[in-house]
């Protein structure tokens, strides 16, 4: 089994660094250039089946990639992002806030990451050999740990940019190994997701108050 995990494209929250959650907030134009752009490098992997986050984000970003491919699409509110409350739209460029929401997050990861690796299992159980999953930062983090089989402390050792791909193929003893990690090769000649206060270089932010 071959499973691919991909984190939507770019929008306009994403750049403000602005918390999504649960919002639907849409591509911007940059987003959707950049599916286009995984689209064209995807064409000929084998693809089975896709699922996905069914908030239009992601959602998009898959419809994209599967014009390529013509698989069975599932959309499922299991792939979402977590809530995030009363943080989601707020600026994180305000410190104050950006540890409010660091704090919020450790809080909310350890039961968030059990509700997404579930939906995993089922992924895993539906007889398909190659597999895209389509989500969020949070959720590709849950999906690589549960994978892997590492506790959700360990989440912060995984960058998932926008449109980044991480591969896995099964062991003959069952397990996972990454193969791939936060491949984001085909979103060159200025594709590449900057937050605001990082235009014209490789943004500096990684960890998870900033990628939401």
């Amino acid at each position: 089994m071959r499973i691919t995990t991909i984190r939507h494209g770019e929008t306009d929250w994403n750049l403000e660094r602005k918390p999504q959650g649960s919002c639907d907030i849409a591509l911007n134009a940059t987003g959707l250039a950049q599916a286009e752009r995984l689209a064209v490098r995807l064409a000929d992997e084998p693809c089975d089946i896709i699922f996905t986050s069914d908030l239009m984000r992601a959602r998009k970003t898959a419809e994209i990639i599967n014009t390529r491919h013509g698989a069975a699409l599932v959309a499922s509110s299991k792939l979402r992002e977590s809530s995030f409350g009363e943080f989601e739209g707020k600026s994180l460029h305000d410190p104050v806030v950006a540890a409010a929401f660091g704090k919020f997050i450790d809080e909310r990861a350890p039961d968030y990451f059990k509700q997404v690796q579930s939906y995993l299992s089922e992924i895993l159980s539906c007889g398909k050999k190659n597999i895209f999953i389509v989500g969020h930062f949070g959720t590709i983090r849950a999906i690589i740990c549960g994978l892997l089989g590492l506790h959700t402390d360990e989440r912060s050792r995984f960058s998932v940019g926008n449109m980044a791909i991480h591969t896995f193929e099964q062991r003959e003893d069952g397990s996972f190994e990454m193969v791939l990690e936060n491949d984001t090769a085909h979103l060159q000649d200025g594709l590449k997701t900057t937050c605001d206060g990082c235009k014209n270089q490789i943004c500096k932010h990684k960890n998870e108050v900033q990628n939401v």
